[in-house]
């Protein structure tokens, strides 16, 4: 890293107030706790509440312990012991939160996959994981999850593939291949393991839009401690419905809706894959109280039209992460929806958790501007990328940090692990800065930085400007390939509905008063909508038919004469 940090205290956010005491004595219990102890202690004080609603199916907290634990006996009878891998491909689902609860109680290490990956992804996971064993539905969305498998042909180590959901009369060729319910009514193998704290809960891999995904390890009280969280940013109790529309195959999802609702004795309303009507219903129906998303989610809510013919009125809170949230969203959202919301900071390499939040009832200007302080038992330093040393505050660098949430390693690359994490500090890519107070702002990743003419340009700055323009709904800024520049500056834009056009004088007019003229858009890039990450929330900036990529090959794009 190039240069030695000394001891930092605990941000000012965390350790001075009345909580102090109680937070440390928290995270000090859940050190010492496993993600199934968590859902042991929930049962235990409130057996008969819902844990899980999906439709009209409901699981108490003591049927789902009951579930979990009849799964975990069967699967123990094929063989599945502390340590093995387990593949889980599944989206949302009642049968996701028993199959992973139940791998927690045997001690197996889940691999997530995604559900919208597709053969070559899941192969890379599969191969890279060892996966012994697999969890699917048949098919979903219309796509045939169990025949792509298959078609992989035969991995080395996938001895297992459990058909979560199939159709009626399903009768597979395949060996390996079993339902759910015939691993549930296998004889229990009396197997028991002893599972500890610091053993592997799971490998959270990363998108890979740059490179082959990487396998971040995470352990069981990194998961408890982590899922417990996310409830200091919305002051989350056992009296809270959680709608559960992220991906929980996903570090945030993972932690904020699959840990944390268990681990309070709350409520999750699974709702599979997200559209703005079907929340709106499910809202409605399950009287929900928290709505943790991606900036994506809000945007398209605020925008729909059928919004007013819903009651919503139960929400109050909610979080936001996966990009930076648009100038003025958070505001928006507060004056139109009336939920308070706000941002944080996580990776896959802290998953499934965060390491810098703000506390719940943070005033409105502070949540525009920041995600917040780092977590208790956390360090976070901005520092030059180049040199490694601390920079002061106000000052712009990357985001380094040091705690209990920091991943163990990428399974299987030690030399990705001795890259990232360096002396002990995981180097985040994040470029950010922080206040007095330790109070940090995010303001976007260090490969998005744009060099045009030797000037470096953030490209959310632009963004939070241009977002406020009335004809733009969503927009991404990107640098594309200059020969005289090395960069040019392209503002790719999704306009509003009924918005027919935009040119590129008038988002340079519009930006003229607000940015030095080396910040302005040298192209002016019109989508029909932005690409997504899988899961159809983060935006894709480089990875495969993204925004870079579209950028450069984009002949209808508007370019500045020069």
């Amino acid at each position: 890293m190039g240069a030695q940090h000394p001891e930092h205290r605990f941000s000012l956010g965390w350790d001075c107030g009345e909580r102090s005491a109680e937070l440390r004595e928290t995270y000090e219990t859940l050190s010492r706790t496993t993600a199934w102890q968590v859902l042991e202690a929930t049962a235990a004080r409130l057996p008969g509440k819902v844990a899980v609603v999906e439709g009209e199916r409901r699981l108490s907290y003591a049927d789902l312990l009951e579930e979990s634990g009849r799964l975990a006996d069967g699967l123990a009878g094929l063989g599945l012991v502390k340590g093995d891998v387990a593949a889980v491909y599944l989206p949302n689902s009642t049968e996701l939160v028993t199959v992973f609860y139940a791998l927690q109680k045997l001690g197996a290490v889940v691999a997530w996959l995604n559900p919208s990956y597709r053969q070559s992804e899941a192969r890379f996971i599969l191969e890279n994981s060892g996966a012994k064993a697999l969890f699917l539905f048949e098919e979903w969305q219309g796509f045939d999850y169990l025949s792509a498998t298959l078609g992989l042909g035969r991995l080395a180590d996938l001895e297992t593939i459990v058909a979560v959901r199939h159709s009626q009369g399903f009768a597979p060729s395949d060996p390996r291949v079993r339902t759910l319910d015939w691993v549930r009514e296998r004889a229990p193998a009396g197997y028991c393991a002893d599972v500890r704290p610091d053993d592997l809960s799971m490998l959270i891999y990363t998108s890979g839009t740059t490179g082959r995904p990487k396998g971040a390890m995470i352990t069981q009280s990194q998961v408890a401690r982590a899922g417990f969280s996310y409830s200091l940013g919305v002051d989350a109790t056992e009296d809270d419905v959680f709608i559960g529309s992220l991906p929980m195959s996903h570090s945030y999802g993972c932690g904020a809706l699959l840990v944390q609702p268990f681990m309070l004795g709350a409520t999750l309303a699974v709702l599979d894959a997200f559209s703005p009507q079907a929340a709106f219903a499910l809202i409605e129906k399950e009287k929900v109280t928290l709505q943790l998303g991606a900036p994506a989610h809000y945007v398209l809510e605020l925008a729909h039209p059928k919004r007013a013919e819903y009651d919503l009125s139960s929400l109050r809170a909610g979080l936001i992460a996966g990009q930076i949230a648009p100038g003025g969203l958070i505001t928006r959202v507060e004056e139109e929806m009336g939920i308070y919301i706000a941002s944080f900071l996580g990776s896959s390499e802290v998953g499934p958790g965060l390491s810098i939040i703000l506390p719940y009832q943070t005033p409105l200007p502070v949540r525009e501007r920041s995600i917040g302080y780092p977590l208790l038992g956390t360090r976070a330093l901005v520092v030059d990328p180049a040199t490694g040393e601390e920079l002061e505050p106000g000052k712009q660098g990357e985001l380094i940090l040091s705690g209990w949430h920091v991943t163990q390693g990428y399974w299987r690359n030690p030399e990705e692990t001795a890259h990232q994490i360096q002396d002990g500090w995981l180097h985040t890519g994040d470029l950010v800065t922080r206040d007095e107070d330790d109070c940090f702002s995010i303001l976007g990743r260090l490969k998005e930085l744009i060099n045009r003419g030797g000037f470096k340009i953030v490209p959310s700055e632009i963004e939070s400007l241009l977002v406020r323009h009335p004809g733009v709904a969503e927009v991404c800024v990107v640098g594309t390939a200059n020969p005289v520049l090395g960069e040019s500056i392209c503002a790719c834009v999704r306009l509003e509905e009924g918005k027919e056009r935009l040119s590129l004088d008038e988002v340079r007019g519009y930006l003229a008063g607000e940015l030095a003229p080396f910040k302005l858009p040298d192209e002016l890039m019109v989508v029909p909508d932005l690409p997504r990450m899988p899961g159809g929330v983060k935006v894709n900036r480089f990875g495969p038919g993204g925004v870079v990529e579209l950028a450069q090959q984009c002949e209808d794009k508007e370019v500045r004469s020069r």
